[in-house]
C-alpha cells in the first residue's frame, strides 16, 4: 500500500498524490529521511492571492500552516481518514464456492483414504509390515482418513448454508446498485463539493463518502465490511462510467 512520507498516513492502490499535502505518496516509509521544515524557507500560503490569504493573514508560521489544513479539509468535505482495515469482506457467493471446493477435496482423500487402509489390512498391497504394528498404522491413518471425510461433509454442509445465504444477498446487491444508478450520478455529487483543481484522486475521498454515506441512509443496518466492498463496486459504475 501507499504512504504519504509526510504525513504517514497509508493510502488504497492506486492513488499516488497525499490528500492532505499533496505529496507524491512511497511505497515504503523507512526509506523516507525525516526532515525539519524551516519557517524560512517555508512558502506562505498568505502570498498567494485568493481565500488562503485571507485566511492567513496576519497568521505566524505554526498558525497559518493549521488553518490552511482545516480549510483543505473542509473544502475536500470529509474527516481524516482511519487506517485502511485489513478485514476484506467475502461475500456469500465466495463462501459457497471455498467450501465446495474444500469438500470435494476432502471427502476425495477421505474416502480414498479409507479405501485404501482396506486394502492395506487385506494385504492386496505387498508389504513387509504385520502383527501389532500393521493395526497401529491402519488404525492412526484410518483415523485421519475419518477426520477429512468428516470435515468433507461439514464443508458440503456449510456450502449448501452459503449458497442460500449468497441468493438473499445477490439480490439485495442487485437491488443496490440498482437504486444508485438510477438516483445518483456524478455532476449531482460533484456539485457538493468545492473540489478547485484537485486530482481524480483527491476526488475520490469525498466521492466514495457520500457514495457510501446514501448507501447506508437509504439501506440501513449493512453490514460495514459489506458497505465498503459494495460502495468499491458501484464507485465506477458512477463515476468513471459517467466521466468517459
Amino acid at each position: 500500500m501507499p504512504w504519504c512520507p509526510n504525513c504517514k498516513d497509508e493510502y488504497r492502490e492506486g492513488i499516488t498524490v497525499c490528500a492532505d499535502c499533496g505529496a507524491q505518496l512511497v511505497d515504503d516509509l523507512s526509506l523516507v529521511k525525516e526532515t525539519v521544515v524551516d519557517e524560512e524557507e517555508y512558502i506562505h500560503v498568505a502570498d498567494i492571492p485568493g481565500e488562503f490569504a485571507e485566511i492567513t493573514e496576519g497568521m505566524d508560521f505554526e498558525a497559518e500552516r493549521a488553518a490552511v489544513a482545516q480549510k483543505l479539509m473542509a473544502q475536500m468535505g470529509r474527516r481524516k481518514q482511519a487506517p485502511i482495515s485489513s478485514t476484506v469482506y467475502v461475500n456469500n457467493s465466495e463462501k459457497a464456492e471455498e467450501n465446495k471446493s474444500s469438500a470435494y477435496v476432502l471427502l476425495f482423500i477421505g474416502i480414498v483414504g479409507l479405501v485404501g487402509i482396506v486394502l492395506f489390512l487385506l494385504n492386496v498391497f505387498p508389504n513387509n509390515i504385520s502383527g501389532f504394528s500393521k493395526y497401529v498404522i491402519s488404525g492412526v491413518l484410518g483415523a485421519l482418513f475419518v477426520l477429512f471425510t468428516f470435515m468433507g461433509f461439514v464443508s458440503l454442509r456449510n456450502f449448501k448454508i452459503y449458497k442460500k445465504q449468497a441468493y438473499k444477498e445477490n439480490n439485495l446487491t442487485e437491488q443496490i446498485k440498482k437504486w444508485c444508478v438510477d438516483n445518483l450520478d456524478m455532476e449531482t455529487i460533484d456539485a457538493k463539493f468545492d473540489y478547485g483543481d484537485a486530482t481524480e484522486e483527491l476526488k475520490y475521498f469525498p466521492r466514495f463518502s457520500y457514495l457510501k454515506e446514501s448507501i447506508a441512509n437509504q439501506f440501513m443496518n449493512l453490514d460495514e465490511s459489506y458497505l465498503e466492498r459494495l460502495t468499491e463496486e458501484i464507485y465506477p459504475e458512477i463515476f468513471e462510467k459517467d466521466g468517459e
